[in-house]
């Protein structure tokens, strides 16, 4: 077990970091301050230095932010500061079959498939898209060349459904609502417990902090703040006009910039924020892009042709009241990323 608190010198020495990684404040020629924009993988191992738990929000299906996170796994630095990473896109019935195929055992497909096919939220979202696979053969791939002592262990963060026993809607739904719980529960038994470190990669709406007492309380981030005292270190991912000049999967400190105020509801097209700073939900955002430059990460269609596969979407779309169509599954989908209309809070608050 590796001590979770860095040493200052031991930090530096895996890092070397400089003034930037750590998100200083400099001065551009207007005299404006600027953050200065480390790349996502410096930000985190920044914030390791100083956090057991360091969380990553993302849109979910954005190829950018796959290829983020890609580049962070491969960095031969993040095995020597993180032990776990904690992911909402695997079920966690399935954590043996993980342990063992991160490890390096062998898995065949279809068993591994099941990780993220058999999640909560199918049949809304499968899982398929590419992103989510090449995350998990990444880690075993960083994991090869590792000691059993080094190895990064991926944490399933979703509930243990098993649809194989699953007749009714509300059965799902008991399943759905533990999912923060869940996650939070995963964390301080498997992490925090075993004082560990990891990284959590969340949809950014589970992670953000709790502006106030008793505001996004049942989410996971502030569970786990609340249950056991720590500070997590909050990344979300989010664009804004202002931030066009930056380098793409740069990542920028909220405090003492112009994020810290700014409304989250607007900057996260998100009207339940409306009136909310944004530094008061996260500690830095990952620019990856103004929304016309995103794309999306898409399966396969072909993927949708096998029989067995078909048949048992269909029989849980039909639980929930057939609310999916299915169908787009088996056709092509536009690449471009789907933004939502900008939100305008002061038109939301009948300002």
């Amino acid at each position: 077990m590796r001590d979770p608190q860095l040493t200052r010198r031991r930090f530096l020495a895996v890092t070397g970091a400089s003034a930037a990684a750590g998100g200083l404040l400099t001065t551009s020629s207007t005299g404006s301050a600027h953050a200065a924009t480390p790349d996502l993988t410096r930000a985190v191992l920044a914030a390791f230095e100083r956090h057991q738990l360091v969380a990553i929000g993302e849109s979910h299906g954005q190829q950018e932010h796959g290829d983020a996170q890609q580049m962070l796994l491969a960095d031969p630095r993040l095995p020597q500061v993180v032990d776990d990473i904690v992911v909402e896109f695997g079920n966690a019935l399935y954590q043996p079959t993980m342990d063992r195929f991160v490890a390096g055992g062998a898995v065949d497909d279809p068993v591994l498939q099941q990780v993220w096919r058999n999640t909560t939220q199918s049949p809304g979202a499968t899982g398929d898209q590419p992103i989510r696979e090449q995350f998990f053969r990444t880690v075993r791939a960083v994991n090869w060349t590792l000691p059993p002592k080094r190895r990064i262990r991926v944490l399933l963060g979703d509930p243990p459904i098993d649809w194989s026993h699953i007749t009714t809607q509300d059965q799902v739904d008991a399943f759905l609502d533990q999912r923060d719980v869940h996650m939070a529960s995963v964390v301080e038994r498997e992490v925090l417990a075993k004082g560990r470190r990891a990284l959590i990669c969340y949809g950014s709406g589970h992670v953000m902090h709790s502006p106030a007492p008793g505001q996004n309380a049942d989410h996971g981030v502030p569970l786990i703040e609340e249950q056991t005292g720590q500070h997590v270190y909050v990344i979300v991912a989010g664009s804004h006009p202002r931030l066009a000049t930056c380098p793409r999967r740069t990542v920028i400190p909220c405090s003492g910039t112009w994020l810290e105020s700014t409304d989250a509801g607007e900057f996260m097209d998100a009207p339940r924020l409306c009136g909310v700073p944004l530094g008061k939900l996260a500690d830095a955002v990952l620019y990856l892009g103004q929304p016309t430059d995103l794309t999306q990460s898409l399966w396969n269609p072909a993927i949708f042709l096998d029989p067995e596969y078909w048949a048992e979407l269909q029989r849980r779309n039909a639980l929930n009241g057939n609310l999916i169509d299915l169908e787009q599954y088996r056709q092509e989908q536009p690449i471009t990323w789907p933004a939502p209309p900008p939100v305008s809070c002061a038109t939301d608050q009948g300002h």
